[in-house]
């Protein structure tokens, strides 16, 4: 005879499955929907944020905002390995983005420029922040890597 406050048969599995997936969200920063590795509340937040943004330019001179598809997706990523990268390995990534440009954008490109942009978030326009300014950081061509200074 079956005792009626008897946890059911497959409440133990699952709540171990469940407890090892939120475990592995938060150690690998990994969130597939439900779960989450909760850095909305678990990141430090300061008034001064910065961001990368990747623009190509071609002959003229003219930029446009690259979208971050294809050989660059990944870029937020790869951009912090860029930075504290020895010489050579920065020449082997803007090589790969400054060759992906032209397939991304579906028209001929020099380089691919990469702007560090900081703003403030307690600078507001309305309910946004204010856009801050850019400065170029990096010009990426077939040649590897340049200093824009």
């Amino acid at each position: 005879m079956e005792r009626q406050d008897q946890v059911p048969r497959g409440a133990r599995p699952f709540v171990a499955v469940f407890l090892a997936l939120m475990i592995a969200c938060v150690l690998f920063v990994w969130e597939p929907w439900p779960l989450t590795s909760f850095r909305l509340f678990s990141q430090l937040r300061l008034d001064e944020q910065t961001a990368w943004v990747v623009k190509a330019a071609d002959t003229g001179g003219g930029e446009e905002d690259l979208p971050l598809t294809g050989e660059l997706r990944g870029f937020e990523f790869q951009i912090r390995e860029f930075v504290a990268a020895a010489p050579e390995r920065q020449d082997e990534l803007c090589r790969v983005w400054a060759g992906a440009a032209p397939d991304i954008l579906g028209r001929p490109t020099d380089e691919v420029r990469l702007y560090q942009r900081t703003w403030l978030l307690s600078d507001r326009d309305g309910d946004r922040a204010e856009p801050g300014t850019s400065d170029l950081v990096y010009v990426c061509d077939g040649d590897g890597a340049h200093d824009a200074g």
